[in-house]
């Protein structure tokens, strides 16, 4: 389950006034009377956070509705199906990346109730994340009367399994042969089978819609209060905490779980079934798409940013967020390299047993022979130094999850 820590005081002596201290590296720390705290999360809450999800909220309602999905499901059967299942595939793609900057912002709504919304739109990471067979019996039960999307769990809601649904070509169900409502779903013939897969990714593809407007809805009411001076210190906490994701479900669950090198409850070579995108093999995609994002934050793009709150420290000079960015912009040209998928590359560690070779590759990214595993231990280059330099600087708390992290 995605966590929404909570942080010890932010500030040594936060206020009404703001006054707070901050880069505490020498025992005589700067004081920043006047920094404009507000103003900063003002720059993110109205020129980054609220315009990326407003803009999630109006791709995902063309998604929904007059879109190249609606195509496809009537095109099934005809000469055209597979260039309108084409469109759908390309649009759910810019769907996802869409949403992948979101990913880096997962405070304010988007952390309320253990994540719900974000949980809902894409599973991946939580504890109810995407099931296949919970997807096929989802398909199923949309064709009796009186079904509810809201009956269905996470695991069978969201991008997720609309991949699945666009993208995995084996049309037999992946349930268990036990599995009583999919007994007689492989027995169907292929236009069938398609047309109920299809008409329920247009379901999926309404709740996400009404998710995506839930969230761009709750930002407006939210804005006042996560702007309110009195609660600076809880406000910089969560903006802090958010740009973790790239720690805990970056590098630990999308790339660390996938090769094994950290223990998602696969104890083989290589661990396929964990990758986050594995149908349409744009877990890379969403790894560099994270990466650029948590760049752009760190800047607060183009207003006041937490590389501001550190040029007024005893940190001024350090180079931390310069260091942070050639790192980053190091992992995504590796990315940028790398010629096979997350998935093609965990299928063939998983054939190859080679544990050593990942071990070594993570560990010397610069020379591995294992790409997926060196761009592990390029990815803890980012985070090791933003759980150390960076949270130093700005003199926060590490989020919960992370203070026990000691890989």
């Amino acid at each position: 389950m995605l966590r929404r820590a909570s942080f010890k005081a932010l500030i040594a002596a936060a206020s009404v006034a703001l006054t707070a201290c901050v880069g505490q590296n020498d025992g005589s720390a700067n004081t920043l009377d006047d920094f404009p705290f507000t103003s900063m999360l003002a720059n993110y809450t109205d020129n980054i956070i609220i315009p990326a999800a407003d803009d999630f909220s109006e791709q995902s309602a063309l998604f929904a509705t007059n879109s190249a999905l609606d195509d496809y499901c009537e095109a099934i059967g005809n000469p055209d199906e597979d260039t309108h299942l084409s469109s759908a595939q390309s649009e759910w793609r810019s769907l996802m990346n869409t949403w992948q900057i979101n990913e880096l912002m997962i405070l304010g709504p988007l952390a309320e109730n253990e994540s719900v919304i974000r949980n809902r739109i894409l599973s991946y990471g939580s504890i109810f994340q995407h099931n296949a067979c919970a997807v096929d019996q989802g398909v199923i039960a949309a064709t009796e009367d009186g079904f509810s999307i809201n009956s269905r769990r996470d695991s069978a809601l969201g991008l997720d399994a609309i991949e699945y649904l666009l993208f995995n070509d084996d049309l037999n169900h992946s349930c268990p042969d036990t599995t009583q409502s999919t007994q007689n779903w492989n027995s169907l013939d292929d236009s069938t089978r398609k047309q109920q897969r299809c008409d329920y990714a247009l379901l999926l593809a309404d709740d996400l819609e009404t998710q995506a407007q839930k969230l761009s809805d709750e930002w407006q009411s939210f804005r006042s209060a996560y702007l309110n001076p009195a609660n600076t210190p809880e406000s910089l906490s969560a903006l802090s905490d958010a740009l973790f994701y790239i720690e805990e479900l970056v590098k630990d669950t999308k790339i660390g779980v996938p090769t094994s090198i950290i223990n998602g409850g696969c104890e083989d070579a290589a661990c396929p079934e964990d990758v986050e995108s594995p149908y349409s093999e744009t877990s890379l995609q969403n790894v560099r798409i994270n990466l650029t994002t948590l760049s752009r934050l760190l800047e607060g793009g183009d207003g006041l940013g937490f590389d501001d709150v550190i040029a007024t420290t005893d940190f001024a000079n350090s180079g931390i967020i310069e260091s942070l960015k050639t790192d980053i912009n190091a992992a995504v040209s590796f990315i940028d390299g790398m010629d096979t998928s997350l998935h093609t590359a965990a299928d063939a560690q998983l054939e190859s047993g080679d544990e050593t070779g990942c071990t070594n590759s993570a560990a010397n990214p610069d020379v591995g022979s294992v790409p997926m595993c060196s761009l592990y231990g390029l990815l803890k280059r980012i985070t090791d130094r933003l759980r150390i330099d960076f949270i130093a600087a700005v003199d926060l708390d590490l989020p919960v999850r992370s203070q026990s992290d000691n890989d």
